[in-house]
């Protein structure tokens, strides 16, 4: 069973109280078809002002989780959107599966990147799962960061985008994966006026032959010129364990 939420959020008289009471919401939307907020694996998290309120999405999100005992986190997309209603200053949609059998889910990791929430930030880079006749790769959005955590190439375009094609790439060879294997992407760009650019680098890198949108839109940090999310599928006899 497989649900896909849109639009969810959340009310409260500060940024804190809307983010929390959006991912509780969102949490009784799963259990009306039997699941739990456990059973989330992908979210996509849009905020109307991102440099002012992105850390306070992560203080309510972390407290969300630890208040629900959630230890593997959905892999996941956090950029700047217009929610609506206006009154929202938060948007989350989500998808969540479940299946008669347990389902074998991961999460996916590289040398290349630091795990998100060591600095505070409450998602997988990636999540691995396994069913009958498939593995499904799902890439959270994926920046110029380096094994640290630090954002790396500030002001240069070219350099962070190819850290970030290095950063996914790196991921998907950890599950025995390349970029042949994607199925569809979505980058996000602070500045459009890079899209010719990018599009370039990637022809060059092989970085072509699914469905990918470019979708204007500040990232989780000022710095951040662009971000990509992906989604990949193998064989289970070709698949990593």
């Amino acid at each position: 069973m497989s649900l896909h939420t849109t639009n969810v959020y959340g009310v409260g008289g500060d940024a804190f109280e809307q983010a929390f009471d959006m991912f509780c919401a969102a949490e009784r939307l799963p259990q009306q078809s039997g699941m739990d907020f456990r059973d989330v694996a992908r979210a996509w998290i849009h905020l109307r002002d991102i440099d002012r309120d992105y850390d306070t999405l992560n203080r309510a999100r972390r407290e969300f989780f630890r208040q629900r005992g959630i230890e593997r986190r959905p892999a996941s997309t956090g950029v700047q959107g217009i929610p609506f209603p206006d009154a929202h200053d938060f948007s989350l949609s989500l998808q969540a599966l479940q299946s008669h059998r347990p389902l074998d889910i991961s999460v996916m990791s590289t040398p290349t990147l630091n795990e998100a929430w060591s600095y505070g930030a409450d998602f997988s880079r990636g999540l691995r799962l396994a069913e009958a006749n498939k593995v499904m790769l799902h890439i959270s959005g994926t920046a110029s960061l380096d094994e640290a955590g630090r954002s790396v190439h500030v002001g240069n375009f070219e350099a962070q985008a190819d850290r970030m094609l290095k950063n996914i790439e790196a991921l998907l060879a950890q599950q025995g994966a390349t970029f042949e294997d994607l199925v569809s992407g979505v980058t996000y760009l602070k500045n459009t006026g890079d899209a010719p650019v990018l599009r370039s680098m990637y022809r060059e890198r092989g970085f072509d032959g699914f469905p990918l949108a470019l979708v204007e839109a500040p990232l989780c940090r000022p710095e951040l010129l662009c971000e990509t999310e992906a989604v990949a599928m193998l064989p289970p006899a070709t698949a990593a364990a």
